[in-house]
């Protein structure tokens, strides 16, 4: 399992989350999961290939901000890749 680090306040402690909210409102996170940072609340998309951090999520989320692929493995989630092309 790769290292997982938050982008917003360094952190390293995650546990699984459900947000129904950003569900309904992500299609890729209805399709995937989501894990939150212990230290800050960040949520962050969890890779389906390495179970890596694939990008962060919040609820005013645009599709510069998303990753094209996972940092970690290089794996590209067709779910974002549509988030992408229709923003």
């Amino acid at each position: 399992m790769p290292d997982k680090v938050c982008d917003a306040c360094g952190g390293t402690s995650f546990s699984l989350v459900h947000d129904e909210w950003m569900k309904r409102t992500f299609r890729f996170v209805e399709n995937g999961q989501l894990t939150m940072c212990a230290g800050c609340g960040a949520k962050y998309l969890v890779c389906k290939q390495c179970q890596g951090l694939y990008t962060r999520v919040h609820p005013g989320l645009e599709s510069w901000e998303v990753n094209l692929q996972c940092p970690s493995c290089g794996h590209k989630d067709p779910d974002v890749d549509f988030f992408i092309s229709t923003s």
